[in-house]
């Protein structure tokens, strides 16, 4: 499906309603909607989980608020590449522990509710605690002496000397302070150049150097004397021999790591799964979608469609939103009704339906029985943006692209041709669709034309529309364009019923527009016959 179909079918508004909160999960998410589909049996298999799921979340929403938190605390993990033979750095270890951390309270959060059947995460406790010789169960990571006896020794030699060279330029600072009989000196310290005396005789001593001096004042700092110089001297060589275990520990522990690559990504690959799983029922639960039934059967029967998008635009303005059955089961069907009676938005609603099936998504409906399609193509898309093809143009080539696809495509069609004259535009429509049902492909088409509403061989369903006793239009229309549309709203019937007899499409265009504020002294000429 190219970007410009999934745009014009109003997806990107149902995907941004799947929350995927923290850092792992829109990672999760993103990577899922980037397929172009599932295969029959992953979709079969992905629906019979989310069924599983969905039983023990709805009767456990504590937990699934739980859960939820103790996805949105993942990290992305970043293991290294297979085939790596390099020491990983202390913060890729890091990174990776902390990961491993909010693994091990999610597994745990899973064992306490008997939910493993449902995920299937395997243990990673082994490579958690290769990153954890002491035992700390902390997401924090550093090379210590528990990895390591010779580390460990240098660590005690080094804090050795430093409490040594402490005591020893403690021991310099005061007798400083005697000989210069000033009592306040500190290791560190700035003076300002209006005090000659005092930093003429500070400078003059063999206990502190300059450090910096400004316009106004000198920095001074401790020298250090032999006893002290030797220390440092000391503790820079154990530094060192610490810097070449820590290499040697690192390069041991990477070692272990990267043996443990494979049932790292395994792990990663499942709680991936399990995580996307669980947005989708999280998803479910919040806008009462159904796991549908998926078919080989080119049939398409759904209860309760919802157009989310649209819905919530609707709740938002405080109007009605009207969810609309469907029962197709020709492989090429007809939609007419009247204008502003929602065969636009039944073609739109359809179109996400069918792909969301694709992905193995939930349905916003209360039910649904429907194959699964290898594309969606409507003509609503602007699929071929060339500036020398005008909008009829642009449909033709589009449309021409996608018949010579293969795969199992589902074209919608909404008023095709009516970018032309009436006459050859009707021509048109009638003969796209006599091809698509002989050559079998699935269509579902709304139009105005009189021509292709009589074609025989194709299913014909039509939509109520207007309900010209619906206490909306009984009294006075309010004069605002958006309460206008609001009362059209509230007196159309949007159910969709299939026609016994193939007829003509109703003339609805007037009373729509009269309701719509269209005035008066125009409308009056819609009644008079040309002479």
């Amino acid at each position: 499906m190219t970007a410009q179909i999934s745009k014009a079918l109003g997806l990107p508004a149902i995907f941004d309603l799947i929350e995927a909160p923290g850092e792992f999960l829109p990672a999760v998410k993103k990577q899922e909607l980037r397929r172009q589909g599932l295969k029959f049996t992953e979709v079969k298999g992905r629906y019979a989980s989310l069924e599983g799921l969905l039983e023990l979340l709805r009767v456990s929403p504590e937990q699934r608020r739980a859960l939820r938190e103790l996805l949105a605390e993942l990290p992305q993990p970043a293991l290294p590449s297979a085939g790596s033979h390099q020491s990983l750095a202390q913060h890729e270890l890091f990174l990776l522990k902390e990961f491993l951390y909010h693994y091990g309270k999610l597994l745990g959060f899973l064992r306490r509710q008997g939910w493993m059947d449902q995920f299937l995460l395997p243990d990673l406790g082994q490579i958690f605690a290769l990153l954890d010789p002491e035992g700390s169960g902390l997401p924090a990571f550093r090379i210590s002496a528990a990895y390591s006896e010779k580390l460990g020794d240098i660590l005690a030699q080094r804090l050795e000397l430093g409490n040594k060279l402490q005591q020893a330029r403690v021991q310099l600072l005061q007798e400083a302070r005697g000989e210069l009989q000033i009592p306040e000196l500190m290791e560190e310290f700035t003076m300002s150049r209006t005090k000659v005396e005092l930093v003429e005789r500070i400078m003059h001593s063999p206990f502190f150097t300059l450090r910096s001096e400004s316009v106004a004042n000198f920095s001074f700092l401790l020298a250090d004397d032999e006893p002290c110089l030797e220390l440092k001297k000391r503790l820079s060589l154990l530094a060192q021999q610490q810097e070449k275990e820590e290499e040697r520990v690192l390069k041991d522990l990477s070692r272990q790591i990267l043996a443990a690559l494979p049932a790292l990504r395994s792990a990663l690959h499942i709680l991936e799964q399990g995580a996307w799983l669980f947005l989708l029922a999280d998803f479910a639960l919040n806008h009462d979608c159904c796991v549908p039934q998926i078919t080989r059967k080119k049939v398409i029967r759904i209860e309760a469609a919802v157009n989310l998008p649209l819905n919530l635009h609707l709740e938002a303005l405080g109007r009605r939103y009207q969810s609309v059955d469907y029962d197709f089961d020709q492989p090429v069907s007809l939609l007419t009704g009247p204008n502003m009676g929602g065969k636009s938005t039944i073609l739109q609603t359809l179109g996400q339906l069918c792909w969301l099936a694709r992905l193995g998504i939930p349905l916003p409906c209360r039910k649904a029985e429907l194959p699964l399609f290898d594309d969606v193509w409507t003509n609503q898309a602007d699929a071929t943006a060339s500036p020398d093809l005008s909008s009829f143009g642009r449909e033709v080539v589009s449309f021409t692209e996608a018949i010579q696809q293969e795969g199992n495509t589902l074209f919608l069609l909404d008023e095709f041709a009516r970018g032309t004259n009436p006459a050859e535009g009707e021509l048109l429509a009638s003969a796209v669709l006599r091809h698509l049902a002989s050559t079998g492909r699935v269509c579902i088409a709304a139009t105005h034309f009189t021509a292709p509403a009589l074609l025989d061989g194709l299913a014909h369903y039509s939509i109520k529309g207007l309900d010209t006793a619906a206490p909306a239009l009984a009294s006075r229309l309010p004069l605002s364009p958006t309460q206008r549309l609001k009362v059209l709203s509230e007196a159309m019937d949007y159910t969709l019923e299939r026609l016994t007899k193939n007829q003509a499409p109703p003339l609805s265009a007037i009373r729509v527009a009269r309701i719509l504020g269209l005035p008066e002294e125009i409308l009056h000429y819609t009644e008079q016959k040309d002479t």
